[in-house]
């Protein structure tokens, strides 16, 4: 249910998803890079990763899902379009469930290099 609802780019109900413990595991050497706790701080990640793009569009295209009673990996692509040009980042997103809400997401990029340059030092 949550990655239709965020490909559907209805972000808010998507956030409802995140215990309000969730602990949010960010690759890389961005400012962004590290572990963080909260709801707050899992969305003001993604929030940033929307600002990234122009206008806040971002397509989301699922490339598969592994799942097991609880966690679930999903890979996906997402296309950020830009005004000098789209940016393409692939990579492997892990939540661990907790009842219905994601208590846990790990990311692993395909290209860290390419995700620091575009969330900045």
């Amino acid at each position: 249910r949550y990655i239709a609802v965020m490909r559907s780019g209805d972000y808010e109900t998507g956030f409802g998803f995140f215990a309000e413990d969730v602990v949010f595991r960010i690759p890389g050497r961005s400012e962004w890079a590290g572990e963080h706790s909260g709801r707050d701080a899992a969305i003001a990640y993604i929030r940033n990763a929307l600002e990234m793009a122009h206008q806040g569009e971002v397509e989301l295209e699922l490339i598969d899902r592994l799942t097991s009673d609880e966690r679930v990996a999903l890979l996906v692509r997402e296309r950020f379009k830009r005004p000098e040009g789209d940016i393409v980042i692939r990579r492997a997103n892990v939540y661990r469930i907790r009842g219905d809400e994601i208590a846990e997401v790990w990311i692993f990029e395909g290209d860290q290099y390419e995700v620091d340059a575009l969330l900045g030092s």
